[in-house]
C-alpha cells in the first residue's frame, strides 16, 4: 500500500513538473522519487558587496565677482557659516584679485551648508555721501500691515547695515543665492532680508518679497543679462548705475528705520525716481552735491509720496508745514487787522532796521542799531484813518477795490503746496508766494541763524517757540493801487508828452510853492532840492517809468538820505492819463533773492506769551533816559 502511494506520487510528478515551479515542498517529495543516486547539487548564494563608507567631508567652492563703483581688489571676502554677520577666523576666507575676481574653496562635514557671504575692504578714495537728518514720524502701522506689537522702540529695533562705506572701511553683503556674486544690489537684498527675518515672515513670505524686490531693482537699475544681481565691474561704475544707487541711499538714510514695509523704501523709490532726477537737473548741480546739501525739495517729494501711498497721513518731518503750522501763518502774517505777530530784521548794511508786530494791530515797535546803540519807537496808526484803495487788475482791465467782490471780480483762493503759500494781491490776478523754513528752536540751523543777528539784540538769549518760521515773499508783477476815490490829480504841461517832460516840470508841479526861486534844479541827473524843514536841504530824483497797464509814470524818490532811515523811505508815483497826472503807489515785483538777507519770521505768540515777551526783551536793551 505504501509503494503504491509514492509510485503514484512519483508518476504525477513526471507529468507536471514542466508546468510549475520548484518549491521547496516539490523538492522535498522529489527526493524521494527514483532517480539518480547523487547527492543534490549545492547552490552559493550571491555576493552582495558591503555598503560604501559614508564621508566625513565634502568639498565646496565659490567663485564670484566683487563689484562696487568698479571692480574691488584686494576685499577680505568669507564665508559666513555661522550667520552672525562677521568674518571669524575658522571660517573659509580668500581676496578678490585685480579685476574682482575671487574663489574660495573648503571642505566640510556638511553637504549643502548655508551662509552669508560678507566682503571687506579699505577705501579713503571714495567720497561718501552726506548723511541727511533722518524723518521725524512715525508711520501708520495699519498702512504697513503691522501690529503695535511688531514696531519696536528704536533701542530694541535691530540696526540694519545702511551704509557701504564709512570710516574708510567698505563692506558688503551678499545671500549664498546668487552664485558668488556681492555688489551694492545683493547688498540692498540682504537689507531686506533681515527685515523679514525681524518680522518673522515664512519661507515661502521671504521667496516672494525677494522676487518682488529683484522685479524691482530690475526696473530701477540699468543691467544687463537676466538676472539683476550679476553685476559687471564696468556696470557698477557707469553713471547710470551709481546715480541710480546714490539716490537709493539717500532715501534709505533718510527713511532710516521709520518705514517698516519691507520693501517700502524700493517702492517709493519706483515712484519717485523720475521726480528726484528732475529737481537735481533744476538744481544745476551735479547729483552728488545736491544729495549733499539735504535739499528740502527732496522732502517734499518723499513726503508727498508716501501720503499718496497711504504710509502717512500728516507730513513726516518737522521741517513740512502741518495744518496747525499754516494756521499760526495765516493768523500772524495774512490777517495784519487783527492779532498779527512778526518780527523782521533788516541787514547790516541797513543799520539792522527791525519792526516788531506783538499782537495790537495799531502798534508797532520799529528801531536800528547805529554806533551799537539800539533805538528804538512805537509806532501807532491807530489815529490813521484807513484810505480805500482800488488796485488794477490786468485781466479785467480796470480799478478793482479788493475788499469788495464786484465788478466781476472774485479774489483767489489761497493755495499750499508743500511750504509755499500762494495768495494774490487785493483786487488783481498778481500771484504772492510766501516761502517757509519751518525751523524747530533746537535745530542746528535755528542756532546758526540766531547766531548771526546783531549782538546788540541779544536774541539768543530768549527761549523762543518750540517752532519758528521765517519766511520769504514773491511778488511776481508789479502793482499799481491809487485811492479809491478824491485821489489827488495835476493837469499835465500843455505839451501832453510825457518825453517831453523837465526837472523844471517836476518841480512846477509838485513844489508849486516853491519853485522857482526855493527849488535847486540839476537837469542833467534829475535832480532837484528843495529846504522843506529850516537848515535842511532835501533832494529828489525823478525819472519816467512805465506802469503795469503800460502808462508812463513819474517816479520820485528822495536821495542822500542817512542810512539808518534808507530802509524806510518810499518813492512816490504819478500815472500820465492823457492830460491828467494822477498820484498811485506801485508795489514792485521782487522775488525770494530780493530780500533773502532780511530775517523775516513769526512764530506762535501765544506759546508763553512769546510777543510780549520779546517787546519786553527789546525794551530792556534800549538806553536809559
Amino acid at each position: 500500500m505504501r509503494s503504491y502511494f509514492w509510485s503514484y506520487i512519483c508518476k504525477e510528478t513526471d507529468m507536471f513538473k514542466h508546468k510549475i515551479e520548484l518549491l521547496l515542498l516539490s523538492s522535498l517529495l522529489l527526493s524521494g522519487c527514483g532517480g539518480s543516486d547523487s547527492p543534490a547539487e549545492e547552490v552559493e548564494p550571491p555576493v552582495v558587496p558591503p555598503p560604501a563608507p559614508t564621508p566625513t567631508e565634502f568639498e565646496h567652492k565659490i567663485e564670484g565677482t566683487i563689484a562696487y563703483l568698479g571692480a574691488v581688489a584686494g576685499a577680505d571676502i568669507c564665508v559666513d557659516l555661522d550667520m552672525n554677520k562677521r568674518c571669524d577666523e575658522t571660517e573659509p576666507q580668500s581676496s578678490s584679485e585685480t579685476d574682482g575676481s575671487y574663489q574660495i574653496n573648503w571642505n566640510s562635514n556638511t553637504e549643502n551648508p548655508q551662509y552669508y557671504l560678507i566682503a571687506n575692504w579699505t577705501d579713503t578714495q571714495t567720497s561718501t555721501l552726506a548723511t541727511p537728518a533722518p524723518l521725524a514720524s512715525q508711520f501708520k502701522a495699519n498702512a504697513l500691515n503691522l501690529s503695535s506689537s511688531n514696531t519696536d522702540d528704536d533701542n530694541t529695533q535691530h540696526q540694519r547695515l545702511n551704509a557701504v562705506i564709512g570710516n574708510g572701511i567698505g563692506q558688503l553683503f551678499s545671500l549664498q543665492d546668487h552664485s558668488g556674486a556681492i555688489n551694492a544690489l545683493t547688498h540692498i537684498e540682504f537689507q531686506r532680508y533681515e527685515m523679514m527675518l525681524e518680522q518673522a515672515l515664512s519661507s515661502s513670505e521671504i521667496l516672494l518679497k525677494k522676487q518682488e524686490l529683484a522685479l524691482i531693482l530690475d526696473s530701477l537699475y540699468p543691467h544687463s543679462g537676466s538676472n539683476v544681481y550679476q553685476v559687471s565691474a564696468e556696470q557698477s561704475e557707469a553713471i547710470e548705475f551709481v546715480d541710480t544707487q546714490r539716490l537709493h541711499s539717500h532715501l534709505t538714510a533718510l527713511i532710516n528705520d521709520n518705514l517698516t514695509a519691507i520693501l517700502g523704501i524700493d517702492e517709493l523709490f519706483s515712484s519717485s525716481k523720475a521726480g528726484l532726477i528732475a529737481l537735481s537737473e533744476e538744481s544745476g548741480l551735479s547729483l552728488e552735491s545736491y544729495l549733499n546739501s539735504d535739499p528740502i525739495d527732496v522732502r517734499f517729494l518723499v513726503n508727498n509720496t508716501l501720503i499718496a501711498q497711504g504710509y502717512i497721513d500728516t507730513p513726516f518731518d518737522e521741517k513740512i508745514m502741518s495744518e496747525v503750522d499754516w494756521q499760526v501763518l495765516q493768523t500772524n502774517i495774512m490777517n495784519d487787522d487783527l492779532t498779527p505777530n512778526k518780527f523782521t530784521l533788516a541787514p547790516v548794511h541797513l543799520n539792522s532796521f527791525f519792526s516788531l508786530d506783538y499782537g495790537n494791530p495799531d502798534l508797532t515797535l520799529l528801531g536800528f542799531i547805529n554806533d551799537n546803540q539800539i533805538t528804538a519807537s512805537i509806532a501807532d496808526s491807530s489815529s490813521v484813518q484807513e484810505t480805500p484803495l482800488e488796485c488794477w487788475n490786468g485781466q479785467l482791465e480796470k480799478w478793482i477795490n479788493g475788499n469788495r467782490n464786484d465788478q466781476g471780480y472774485q479774489p483767489n483762493a489761497l493755495a499750499f503746496n508743500n511750504n509755499t503759500l500762494t495768495t494774490h494781491y487785493d483786487g488783481t490776478n498778481v500771484p504772492i508766494h510766501f516761502s517757509i523754513e519751518k525751523h524747530h528752536r533746537d535745530s542746528e540751523q535755528w542756532q546758526a541763524i540766531i547766531s548771526a543777528t546783531p549782538e546788540e539784540l541779544k536774541l539768543d538769549q530768549l527761549v523762543w517757540p518750540e517752532y519758528i518760521y521765517r519766511y520769504h515773499i514773491e511778488q511776481t508783477q508789479d502793482v499799481m493801487c491809487r485811492v479809491e476815490t478824491d485821489f489827488l490829480t495835476w493837469d499835465m504841461p500843455i505839451h501832453n508828452d510825457p518825453e517831453q517832460l523837465t526837472t523844471a516840470d517836476i518841480a512846477r508841479l509838485f513844489w508849486p510853492a516853491f519853485y522857482p526861486d526855493e527849488v535847486v534844479i540839476d537837469e542833467e541827473n534829475q535832480r532837484l532840492s528843495v529846504e522843506l524843514t529850516l537848515g535842511n536841504l532835501s533832494t529828489f530824483e525823478w525819472s519816467l517809468q512805465t506802469s503795469p497797464n503800460d502808462l508812463s509814470v513819474i517816479h520820485i524818490l528822495e536821495v542822500d538820505v542817512p542810512q539808518e532811515l534808507d530802509a524806510i523811505i518810499l518813492p512816490d508815483d504819478y500815472l500820465i492819463e492823457g492830460d491828467k497826472i494822477i498820484e498811485i503807489e506801485i508795489n514792485p515785483a521782487n522775488s525770494f533773492d530780493d530780500m533773502n538777507d532780511y530775517l523775516q519770521l513769526t512764530y506762535d505768540a501765544e506759546e508763553e506769551s512769546f510777543s510780549q515777551r520779546i517787546y519786553a526783551h527789546i525794551i530792556s536793551l534800549l538806553p536809559s533816559r
